[in-house]
């Protein structure tokens, strides 16, 4: 039996989906299961984080488990890890950043610092570390509903666009592999600035966007204008920092060597999901 926690997001779904098509049990932890796409082909474990008994309970069984980053402070994450350890230590795979490979990154500590803590406590684990997911396409949305503008803190700086299923590819292999590997680094194949992705996105589309460019400074108070928390304004803001100054322009062949397929461009993507990009 594998758990996922996170199945209803761009991600998790993909890896239940997945999983179940491998022929997995496959049981999700969530809060809502009205959102759950596949509710009638798995076992669903009601309960939230921050109630480690309902966390517990849907461990009973597991072999492995799938989490991710979300909400949870370094205190709460822990508790969840030492649950998870005895509960019959299953593997872990863990979805991290490509970020946490570099020190100085405030968002790639935050992945890291909880890398660290599923490293000491001796569990079996993978650590996915994804780039920019082609997901991120969806935040561009209220605004080009309202201006027709994408706003832009990056710069010139490239990044690999990856799709959440070839995240998934990668997680499931994670999940079922014995010999899984401690760190993937998983990209897609083609490296884009932000203004190349939004290219793509009107031609696909039809729509016509205008990209504003952003200091740090004033991608941050955009940040907080939109209520996000001071330390998530400042990290977020810095990776748009260090994506401008070339720290994410590298492809990895991970996904390749995993489907033994290329990965989907960020076209075939944007094509895939017109009708939630309309």
């Amino acid at each position: 039996m594998d758990l996922i926690v996170g199945a209803t997001g761009n991600v998790g779904s993909q890896v239940a989906e997945q999983l179940l098509a491998a022929g997995r049990q496959v049981r999700v932890f969530t809060r809502n299961a009205a959102k759950l796409t596949d509710g009638d082909r798995v076992e669903v474990a009601i309960g939230d984080l921050m109630q480690p008994d309902s966390f517990a309970k849907a461990l009973e069984g597991v072999e492995a488990v799938f989490m991710m980053n979300g909400v949870l402070g370094g205190d709460a994450f822990r508790r969840l890890i030492e649950i998870t350890k005895t509960s019959g230590s299953p593997r872990i795979v863990f979805l991290s950043t490509l970020f946490a490979a570099d020190p100085d990154s405030p968002i790639g500590r935050v992945h890291k610092d909880k890398e660290d803590v599923i490293r000491a406590s001796g569990l079996r684990h993978s650590f996915v570390r994804a780039g920019n997911f082609m997901t991120n396409t969806f935040q561009w949305l209220e605004t080009i509903r309202r201006d027709n503008v994408v706003y832009n803190g990056t710069g010139e700086g490239k990044t690999a666009p990856v799709a959440p299923q070839d995240i998934a590819a990668v997680v499931v292999r994670a999940l079922t592999d014995p010999n899984a590997a401690e760190i993937y680094e998983v990209t897609g194949g083609e490296l884009l600035t932000l203004r190349e992705q939004v290219d793509t996105f009107s031609r696909v589309t039809g729509k016509s966007i205008r990209v504003v460019e952003l200091r740090m400074e004033e991608a941050e108070a955009g940040l907080l204008k939109a209520g996000f928390p001071p330390f998530v304004a400042t990290a977020v803001s810095r990776s748009y920092e260090d994506i401008r100054k070339g720290k994410m322009a590298f492809v990895r062949d991970t996904v390749q060597s995993v489907k033994n397929a290329a990965p989907a461009t960020y076209e075939a993507w944007v094509q895939s999901q017109q009708s939630r990009l309309a």
